[in-house]
Order: C-alpha cells, then sequence, then structure tokens
C-alpha cells in the first residue's frame, strides 16, 4: 500500500470510530481532546488499522496514539505481520 493510500485508509478509520466527517480530522487534532475519544475508541483504531494493514502496533504505543500525525510516525516503525 502506498503512503497516500495508506494515510487515507488511516483517516478513514478515525473518522469512522470518531463518527467524525473527513474535514474534520485534523493532522494535530487530538483525538481525546479535540474529538471527545476514550481509551475504547484508541484500542478500536489501533484494532482496526491492525488488520486493515496487516501490522502490528506495539503495545507502549497505544498510549502515543492521540493525534493522525503521531499515529503516521508509529506506522512507519510497525511490523508487518
Amino acid at each position: 500500500m502506498l503512503p497516500a493510500e495508506r494515510e487515507a485508509k488511516v483517516r478513514e478509520i478515525i473518522c469512522e470510530v470518531l463518527e467524525l466527517e473527513e474535514e474534520e480530522l485534523t493532522p494535530a487534532g487530538r483525538f481525546r481532546e479535540d474529538y471527545g475519544a476514550d481509551s475504547m475508541n484508541a484500542v478500536e483504531i489501533q484494532s482496526q488499522i491492525e488488520v486493515a494493514l496487516d501490522i502490528e502496533i506495539a503495545r507502549e504505543d497505544l498510549k502515543r496514539m492521540v493525534d493522525l500525525e503521531t499515529v503516521l510516525e508509529i506506522l512507519e516503525t510497525a511490523r508487518a505481520r
């Protein structure tokens, strides 16, 4: 999957889980503070990204997944399954 396609898929997942319109999601918008996400939303985002991209995100990275920009950074180092 090309980086642009991967980012589009990640944006789609985050918008779906957080019930946002595409234009509402900004790279630095914080999931909890700006969009009202909770810990269950974070786990759902992680799980859906892992399945959709066939990768494994380290458990310690879950706490860092606070905005789109950071999620994309984490995916750069995530291991393929």
